[in-house]
């Protein structure tokens, strides 16, 4: 089991000169977001933080963070994700 708390995972995000994140795919954020509503993520994060073409996820525990690794890998993740999600293995 990983003590690893924070993935980075792919995304279709800019961030500006200024540093403001701008989605390239407005779809995709929510997609995303109501996938991880559906594996009863979402309120488990405790951290988001917009990179350049990728998110930071930060979980509220490695437990969590193994379930989430878990998840992707038994469900293999929705098609649209599988280019996004699995950018950082532990």
């Amino acid at each position: 089991m990983s003590g690893r708390k924070s993935i980075k995972i792919e995304a279709p995000i800019m961030i500006t000169s200024d540093g403001t994140p701008v989605w390239m795919d407005k779809e995709w954020a929510v997609d995303f977001f109501d996938w991880m509503s559906e594996v009863k993520l979402n309120n488990k994060l405790s951290g988001l933080q917009h990179l350049d073409s990728k998110v930071k996820l930060t979980f509220v525990s490695a437990k969590l963070y193994n379930v989430w690794i878990k998840i992707c890998q038994q469900k293999k993740v929705k098609e649209n994700f599988l280019n996004y999600v699995m950018a950082s293995k532990p």
